[in-house]
């Protein structure tokens, strides 16, 4: 190619990406989270769902420490109090989730002795207005965590699509068993029928096993409490070289279809897993790069950790939206 045609196509492909960074830059701006939160029902909708699911973490632990999450909870029910404040009567139903994880919350912390009448106190102030907003009471449902038996969760992977999907969790708690290599070299091929792009199949897998998947997971720091249950990690990458200016999102689309694949297969084959997110600004992620030999080319997309069941499997009853709230038909 002709030297100066090469540097001005450069040129426009640099322009390119500035462009589109500056675009994802503005939408950002508009609409993430993080501002302006009280102004956009569906933001605090998001955020609080966020705030709750650390509650039901805290209960799907193996050994929760007595009296944990007790500011936690009281934060999550002053952002209640606020969101039927501005939003109970656009969606208050919403409601119900939050409050009943917060009765399971309740329920366990008072039965190990801890005193959270504080918190109880703020819960019951809440229900009513809760009823008086809904016009009922809170249902009687399961929330917080539930107890299987890893029998019954590996013969649940073992039936139907629906079975396999329905009976999976993310697990806090694992055996202690090392995880065969062959189980894991099994998992990676199911996962490798993943559909990509024109077939480019541009994710990357690094496998990590005893004390340096215990490094990779506190790298994270999302695991408090149980990073030396995980003796093997799978960290997800999507390589960047497989995708071209026009498709900058590409990778992670890729790289989300395959973890989730992966962690299908590691429920069928009888293992229990957990997604632990990768979901961090570029300084956090040069860290693990450095720390763990990951080339700039690949982008990380997902941590996997991995193990054997225990015997009883303690996971997080993490309810899932009625899809009227997440579907739109368009004729």
């Amino acid at each position: 190619m002709n030297p100066i045609r090469k540097i001005w196509k450069r040129i426009k492909l640099d322009a390119g990406f500035c462009h589109e960074g500056l675009a994802h830059a503005r939408r950002l701006c508009a609409h993430s989270a993080s501002a302006d939160t009280e102004s956009d029902i569906y933001k605090m909708q998001y955020s609080i769902l966020r705030i709750n699911h650390t509650l039901e973490k805290g209960l799907s632990m193996p050994s929760p420490r007595k009296g944990f999450g007790i500011r936690r909870s009281l934060f999550l029910m002053d952002r209640l109090g606020l969101y039927a404040r501005l939003y109970g009567g656009q969606d208050a139903e919403f409601l119900t989730y939050p409050l009943q994880t917060l009765a399971g919350y309740i329920s366990y912390t008072e039965g190990t002795g801890a005193d959270v009448s504080e918190v109880r106190r703020k819960y019951e102030t809440l229900l009513k207005e809760y009823e008086s907003l809904t016009g009922h009471a809170l249902p009687d449902r399961p929330a917080g965590t539930q107890i299987s038996s890893s029998k019954d969760i590996r013969e649940a992977a073992r039936g139907d699509f629906r079975s396999l999907l329905e009976s999976r969790h993310a697990i806090r708690a694992y055996s202690g068993e090392e995880v065969p290599e062959e189980t894991i070299m099994e998992a990676l091929s199911l996962a490798q029928l993943t559909p990509s792009a024109c077939n480019r199949q541009g994710w990357k897998t690094h496998v990590f096993r005893g004390e340096k998947a215990v490094e990779l997971v506190r790298w994270q720091e999302g695991c408090k409490g149980f990073e030396e249950q995980i003796r093997t990690a799978i960290l997800v990458t999507a390589d960047l070289r497989a995708f071209l200016d026009f498709e900058p999102y590409q990778a992670y689309v890729d790289g989300g279809l395959y973890a989730m694949n992966l962690l299908n297969a590691l429920h069928y084959l009888g293992l229990g897993a957990i997604p632990i997110s990768c979901g961090f600004k570029d300084a956090k992620l040069n860290e693990m790069r450095a720390a763990f030999s990951i080339p700039e080319n690949e982008v990380p997309i997902v941590i996997v950790g991995t193990g054997v069941l225990p015997e009883t499997v303690k996971y997080a009853t993490s309810r899932r939206k009625d899809i009227s709230k997440t579907n739109t038909f368009h004729e």
